[in-house]
């Protein structure tokens, strides 16, 4: 494991409590009355407001080619429910203390929202797709700002960091700061389908033992990679760049590992296809030096800080509050 792949549940969990793309939990119409999932003092969590956060989520898994089965469905429903209590309760506090967001900030947030599309037309669509109209929006981002501001100034304010305690995280924890061994190398790819019969594969193979044959008779690796790979690496010559043991799939690690540079593999079999390789480089197993980790280690350190702070706080809001949950 390392330093650079630790969960960071707080960023997330702050992302759905500030709300920045996530919607408004107040709706007091009698039938959305009908509809509670929660009651958070006077204000009114719907079926609808959970609904939309549901959608955002499925639609964000679905980008990354995942889906959630019904048991799966219900467990994130009963987390969203809970983050949409702690987000009003959030609201209701930022309210009582009359902290506000100026409206030049908040239109500062939605130019920079629209910045992340090419066009205008980009970016009526993800307001489509998330269900709002620009009023909407706008009024979301208001709020997300509000709450960000009071956690920033009554919630984690005072949060400090001894350089000890960094220190003795560093020595706690070697796993963390050893940088795997490594090999720079290039490779050859003739794809071959899972479809495909003896007869395809056969041919294939001759392809690439014929390419292995016109390496070992002196002809440029990389040039055979740009000509005749089937791997997007072929623009690069077949470079992969560095990496370890785990980065790629068994077969292909153990005879990459098993080279010197400036040697080639026989040919490899993967669920791919066949390849050749070629290690240009290799790096040792190293420790990351305390200086080099420092602020990586600092980071972590004050985001578990905030994400316990903040935790507290909101623990204090639930049991200030009447909240009362309906079945789902």
């Amino acid at each position: 494991m390392s330093i650079h792949h630790y969960p960071l549940p707080f960023r997330l969990a702050l992302a759905l409590l500030v709300g920045i793309l996530l919607f408004p939990a107040v709706c007091t119409t009698a039938q959305a009355a009908e509809q509670e999932v929660a009651r958070v003092n006077d204000t009114i969590l719907s079926r609808q407001d959970l609904d939309r956060e549901m959608k955002l989520i499925t639609m964000n898994l679905k980008r990354q080619g995942r889906s959630l089965d019904e048991a799966q469905l219900k467990q994130y429903e009963e987390k969203v429910r809970d983050t949409l209590i702690n987000r009003t309760l959030l609201e209701q506090a930022a309210k009582g203390m009359k902290i506000t967001t100026p409206d030049d900030q908040v239109a500062k947030a939605l130019e920079d929202f629209k910045g992340r599309f090419p066009d205008e037309a980009g970016y009526r669509q993800a307001l489509g797709e998330m269900g709002v109209d620009e009023g909407q929006f706008r009024a979301q981002i208001k709020t997300g700002l509000t709450i960000k501001t009071l956690i920033d100034q009554t919630v984690i304010q005072d949060i400090s960091l001894a350089d000890e305690t960094v220190r003795g995280f560093y020595d706690a924890h070697p796993d963390l700061f050893r940088r795997p061994e490594q090999v720079k190398a290039s490779h050859i790819l003739v794809q071959v389908p899972t479809t495909a019969d003896e007869a395809k594969k056969a041919e294939a193979l001759a392809s690439i033992q014929g390419l292995k044959q016109r390496i070992n008779d002196g002809e440029p690796f990389a040039d055979l990679a740009r000509e005749y790979s089937d791997c997007p690496s072929k623009a690069r010559g077949g470079d992969l760049g560095f990496f370890s043991r785990e980065q790629m799939v068994q077969p292909f690690s153990e005879a990459a590992f098993a080279l010197q540079p400036g040697q080639v593999s026989d040919v490899v079999t993967t669920r791919f296809g066949y390849h050749l390789i070629r290690v240009t480089e290799r790096k040792p197993e190293t420790t990351v030096a305390f200086d080099e980790a420092r602020e990586t280690i600092s980071e972590r350190l004050r985001q578990e800080q905030k994400e316990e702070k903040i935790d507290n706080y909101i623990e204090k809001l639930r049991k200030a509050a009447d909240i009362k949950r309906f079945p789902l």
